[in-house]
């Protein structure tokens, strides 16, 4: 998450959050820091932590010309677990 984003939401870097979306809720560590910088308004969740499921904020839709699931996107609230 952008640190500036982070810091409007009361959040600091290693602080336990919710994002939630219109299908689901979970809660995740917040990394401000790391090797890309996120862009402003953007908060990604990768898809390989242990423990965090993030195929329930994300949408359930299928392309409709390769087939293939599209969990890949989804507009969520942040806020302080």
């Amino acid at each position: 998450m952008h640190p500036y984003d982070a810091s409007m939401r009361g959040l600091l870097r290693k602080d336990v959050a919710f994002l939630v979306s219109r299908r689901g809720k979970i809660k995740a560590v917040v990394e401000t820091q790391g090797r890309n910088r996120m862009p402003r308004c953007y908060t990604f969740v990768p898809f390989f932590v242990v423990g965090v499921f993030v195929n329930k904020l994300c949408l359930d839709v299928t392309c409709p010309m390769s087939k293939e699931t599209d969990f890949k996107k989804a507009a969520v609230k942040v806020y302080k677990a």
